[in-house]
């Protein structure tokens, strides 16, 4: 009876493939590992495209996860609720460059006076939560039953406040402002409006759910 528990006991056991390095790679942005643990499991549909999609937000290329998320769009009601706050926040980082820069580019204005300005900015994206003249109408549309107006407004502020070509004050500014402003638009600065989406890992197991 002993030798025979031994006999069991000894047989080995094949490892559990699990997410947990994938998900240390989501968290760390690092794409090589993502994409090598991700060829390691067997994923499903969904969920590739979801981590495909944020390979694309890890590229700054806002504007192809836009393009390759329209049939996702289509059948977001087909995913699990939290896959759907991960694919609300891509989509919200997204669809705000686009949008911003369409609500924006008639505002950025660059004086030459005695010394650079840049004359204070009209943008009011509050108008723009209501369908109006100069606003990104198509777009927003795109969006509207997976994330509200306000939060598109709280992005896009965010994004103007750190744009040193939009001035919200009532004055021209001068100075490192202005410099900084030109340095940005001849690239030679470059500079973060909104910052990458980040997930902790219980998001990111939930949303796998393997």
């Amino acid at each position: 009876m002993f030798l025979a528990l031994i006999s069991c006991g000894s047989q080995p056991v094949k490892p559990h493939k699990t997410t947990d390095l994938l998900i240390s790679a989501l968290i760390a942005q690092n794409m090589p590992l993502i994409n090598t643990e991700k060829a390691q499991l067997n994923l499903g549909i969904k969920n590739e495209n979801i981590i495909s999609l944020y390979l694309l937000a890890l590229q700054d290329q806002p504007y192809k996860l836009i393009s390759n998320s329209q049939i996702l769009l289509q059948n977001l009601h087909h995913y699990n609720l939290q896959q759907q706050i991960i694919i609300k926040q891509m989509l919200l980082w997204a669809y705000v460059h686009p949008i911003y820069r369409q609500e924006t580019a008639k505002q950025v204005r660059i004086l030459q006076r005695e010394h650079l300005l840049v004359a204070p900015s009209d943008i009011d994206f509050v108008v723009c939560e209501t369908e109006n003249e100069g606003c990104a109408n198509t777009l927003r549309q795109q969006i509207a039953h997976i994330i509200s107006a306000h939060e598109l407004t709280e992005a896009l502020t965010q994004m103007a406040n750190n744009d040193p070509c939009i001035n919200l004050s009532d004055e021209n500014l001068a100075g490192e402002f202005a410099n900084q402003c030109l340095a940005s638009r001849k690239g030679d600065l470059k500079i973060n409006l909104i910052s990458k989406p980040k997930f902790l890992f219980n998001q990111w197991q939930a949303a796998l759910n393997l």
